[in-house]
């Protein structure tokens, strides 16, 4: 395959992929989103809108049961989705050298939501332990170090 196929073809892949991030410092929601009722779009029915609104709680409730149970094996770990980052993987060796912090990518591309929340619960807990174990900006540093921010 010649590099100009090449490179068209990994353009289309990236341009597919709806969701290119979060970057190394996660983000997430402090709760839930809110409800889809609040919505201005077109009309769902109510009960669609409470499935995918206990669907959504359900994964971030799972994400923080995962996390506690981590905690309680002795791991701490960071879980990202999307399109990492350039600097993922200095972040990554940072936060396993200086904290002993593992960074697990879930997908490397558009995630769906209830992996997305089920991913921002389980960070939601884990990066209230690093913060009372290392301080409240350990991430923040880490990703400056990293060349992230």
């Amino acid at each position: 395959m010649t590099t100009a196929r090449r490179s068209l073809l990994v353009a289309l892949s990236l341009a597919a992929c709806a969701e290119h991030g979060p970057s190394p410092a996660t983000s997430h929601p402090e709760s839930p989103p809110p409800p889809l009722a609040e919505w201005d779009g077109p009309s769902i029915p109510e009960s669609a809108v409470k499935a995918f609104e206990a669907l959504q709680a359900s994964a971030y409730a799972q994400g923080e049961r995962e996390a506690r149970a981590a905690l309680g094996r002795g791991e701490l770990t960071l879980q990202t989705f999307g399109l990492p980052a350039p600097c993922r993987e200095r972040y990554a060796r940072l936060l396993w050298h200086e904290h002993r912090i593992e960074h697990r990518a879930l997908s490397d591309c558009a995630a769906v939501d209830e992996l997305r929340m089920r991913a921002h619960g389980f960070n939601k807990v884990m990066e209230a332990e690093i913060g009372r174990r290392f301080g409240a900006d350990a991430l923040a540093v880490a990703a400056r170090k990293a060349g992230c921010r």
